[in-house]
């Protein structure tokens, strides 16, 4: 395949990890080609061009949105046009946060004077008549009263997974999800088994640590009692037990934080650090095109608060 550079290359290479490439190509900023025999993706010259206005871009805060339309048009023209919104949205941003700087100091005023209080319904009304908020900023004040109840109830859910015993592969690298996941996927093939199994991956040690540096991933398949695994892979039981579980966007570290903020607040629930978390995949067999490989569940572990 000449003029191509796999994805772990690629990783290396710019910095970046393979969950950040796979992310941004299912934005459509760019498309890979895999390769049949080994699952690998690879990227031309052109995707890799777009790969490294994309990065430049997001280090500038650019919204996707706006990077899609650099992506239709690669002229210096379009780029300062992207720049100069840019430019305009943190002057206006400038303005709001000052605005909301003086909201908040008359909000922990009203706060010091009902130090220890629970909150109300009551003194939540004495305090948006008391202060001069934007609507936007009394919407936010009033959706954090309800967080707990709408958002918990809507996103968030509570399963228990049983113990299962499963196949795994952990590989450390700048792009270690692919290399982990290809040869229990090629395994599972071969052995009819992809109909049956629950895929389940995670970091392992070494954890993230920034862009560009190694780190490790695990995939591992849930598989019968019986079933003879090959020396390439190993075997392990899951303990199963109680998770939170949240449907992931594309924005995986951001639908972690939302996870984990929703956790938060919880009334009956925390997490569990004895246990792994755990991203479930669950195979796009959807006939729409889309280049999204899997969907994500994501796991946390969690117990009753005492």
């Amino acid at each position: 395949m000449n003029n191509l550079i796999a994805i772990h290359k690629l990783s290396a290479q710019l910095g970046l990890t393979s969950r950040t490439l796979r992310h941004w190509e299912s934005e459509d900023l760019f498309c890979s080609i895999r390769d049949n025999d080994s699952g690998w993706r690879f990227y031309d010259e052109n995707a890799v061009l777009c790969v490294r206005i994309t990065a430049l871009l997001r280090t500038l805060d650019v919204p996707i949105c706006e990077i899609k339309t650099v992506m239709d048009n690669k002229t210096f023209e379009k780029l300062q046009e992207v720049i100069v919104n840019r430019l305009s949205a943190l002057k206006a941003q400038r303005v709001e946060i000052s605005n909301k700087e003086k909201q908040l100091v008359q909000f922990l005023s009203f706060l010091q004077e009902h130090n220890n209080q629970l909150i109300t319904d009551e003194n939540l009304s004495e305090l948006l008549a008391n202060i001069k908020l934007t609507n936007e900023l009394q919407y936010e004040l009033e959706e954090l009263i309800m967080l707990n109840q709408q958002e918990n109830s809507k996103k968030l859910r509570f399963i228990t997974l049983p113990p299962m015993r499963v196949a795994y592969n952990v590989a450390v690298s700048v792009s270690p999800e692919d290399e982990a996941m290809i040869p229990v996927i090629d395994w599972l093939k071969s052995a009819n088994l992809t109909g049956t199994a629950r895929l389940f991956g995670g970091n392992m040690n070494p954890m993230p640590s920034g862009e560009g540096k190694p780190y490790g991933y695990g995939m591992c398949a849930s598989i019968p009692d019986e079933i003879v695994v090959p020396d390439n892979l190993k075997v392990m039981k899951l303990p199963g037990g109680l998770y939170a579980m949240l449907e992931s966007s594309d924005d995986i570290g951001g639908s972690w934080k939302t996870l984990m903020k929703l956790l938060s607040i919880n009334d009956k629930y925390e997490p569990d650090h004895s246990k792994l978390c755990f991203e479930e995949h669950i195979r796009n067999d959807s006939p729409d095109g889309s280049k999204q490989e899997y969907f994500l569940n994501l796991l946390e572990p969690v117990k009753i608060k005492k």
